[in-house]
């Protein structure tokens, strides 16, 4: 019988998404009778995520020595995630009741059921990004758009990057360390749908 597995799941996610994964872990963790001492004490998780939402806030507003502490804490974080996902893998020994109860997300977990309906992850090289909207019935093509800058509030200021057949794209070329806001709009017959809400991910 195949045995369930904690999936790292959350190493790419976005920051805002892995500070509120964080905060679950701690939550269903403290207390939880399955896993009364874990390798990375409950304290030492709440702090590295306290640092990383205390880094992610200062680097919307900072520059790139900001950005640069986000990305150490961003390490730091993940580090010591991957270290209590480990250990819940060994406690619950392919029981993947008892790795939901500490938070975790099990690697059998069909992740159709879970994948959102825009997302962007930073690419194997500096200054890329992979875009990927789930495919929309009928649709002709898709228009893909950038926004550098602090917000996304000036709709003239949004460019074209690329109008593609396919539902996902890789750009190339941003800057790194600078703040890009993405969006996503599908042509159908019927016209342009209305953009996607923007996502922000700094660049690397």
């Amino acid at each position: 019988m195949k045995k369930d597995h904690a999936v790292l799941d959350f190493v790419k996610i976005p920051f805002a998404h892995k500070i509120e994964f964080g905060r679950n872990v701690i939550g269903k963790i403290r207390g939880n009778i399955n896993f009364p001492t874990p390798d990375v004490p409950v304290e030492e998780i709440k702090s590295k995520t306290d640092t990383l939402e205390t880094r992610y806030v200062a680097s919307l507003s900072g520059g790139k020595q900001e950005t640069a502490l986000l990305y150490q804490a961003d390490e730091d974080w993940i580090d010591i995630m991957r270290k209590t996902a480990r250990y819940v893998d060994r406690i619950a020994d392919g029981d993947g009741a008892m790795i939901l109860s500490a938070g975790f997300n099990l690697a059998k977990q069909p992740a159709p059921s879970v994948r959102p309906e825009f997302s962007v992850e930073l690419g194997e090289k500096s200054g890329t990004v992979f875009l990927r909207r789930q495919k929309v019935e009928g649709a002709r093509s898709y228009i893909w758009q950038t926004y550098v800058g602090e917000s996304p509030d000036n709709e003239s200021e949004w460019k074209t990057a690329l109008v593609t057949s396919q539902a996902s794209t890789e750009l190339v070329g941003l800057t790194p360390l600078t703040k890009c806001w993405f969006r996503v709009a599908a042509v159908t017959i019927e016209g342009t749908e209305a953009f996607s809400l923007p996502i922000m991910q700094i660049v690397i």
